[in-house]
């Protein structure tokens, strides 16, 4: 199986041309967001099942795997907004499966995906305190060919989790550390910090990839990491 992943489109798929993979993995943060209001988030609901479903239509014998990342307010955004005069309902093609803390095999890969981040600013998606990602990462299942997170872990000696354009502190999660110790997934791919190390970082028998496409100015500055599994 050869695996196509990348994250943190936010709406930009220019360039972006998945043939020759049969999986590709989107590690969050997909869809374009100009605000936090209720009409800013319909937004995202449109252009999930308007340009993202078109985009992923044309490829139909490729499986797509995603999950929200902290910017996709639109799968909790009829939770955030009880707005009557709008439909929050939105729809990927057939060949895309959602991920929010679930599972999924595709031919005897085993793949599994989770949304949540450390807590930044109290205003994002996905956002949790240490007890909040303990028990949601503790879902992880062991046996798992490829974790799929937002957040990439903190691990020790790496800059995988800290962007190196704005040489800022490091963001992973050291909660998720722990559950990639425990739980020994094959691959893990992340996103979250746009300018973190990108390639590859091996840790606890894992092999763990910042899979980000845009810089901190929201440009393209990455390709997809290519796997083969």
């Amino acid at each position: 199986m050869k695996i196509m992943a990348t994250s943190d489109l936010h709406g930009n798929l220019d360039g972006l041309d998945p043939r020759g993979s049969d999986v590709v993995v989107l590690a969050g943060d997909i869809a374009p967001l100009r605000g936090r209001g209720p009409w800013h988030i319909n937004d995202q609901k449109k252009w999930i099942n308007g340009r993202f479903r078109e985009w992923t239509s044309s490829y139909p014998d490729i499986q797509f795997i995603v999950i929200p990342g902290n910017h996709d307010f639109y799968p909790i955004a009829h939770i955030l907004f009880k707005r009557q005069d709008i439909d929050w309902k939105y729809g990927f093609s057939p060949n895309v499966r959602f991920l929010g803390d679930a599972g999924t095999e595709i031919s005897g890969v085993r793949f599994y995906g989770t949304p949540w981040v450390p807590i930044i600013s109290y205003s994002w998606a996905f956002e949790g305190e240490h007890d909040t990602l303990r028990r949601w990462f503790s879902k992880i299942p062991t046996g798992l060919d490829v974790l799929v997170t937002h957040s990439p872990p903190r691990i020790p000696g790496s800059d995988v989790d800290r962007s190196l354009q704005t040489d800022s502190e490091h963001f992973g999660s050291s909660e998720l550390t722990e559950a990639i110790a425990e739980k020994r997934p094959g691959l893990v791919f992340c996103g979250h910090i746009h300018t973190g190390l990108h390639g590859g970082v091996d840790f606890e028998g894992s092999r763990i990839y910042n899979v980000s496409r845009l810089d901190e100015r929201y440009e393209i500055a990455y390709e997809p990491t290519w796997v083969d599994i």
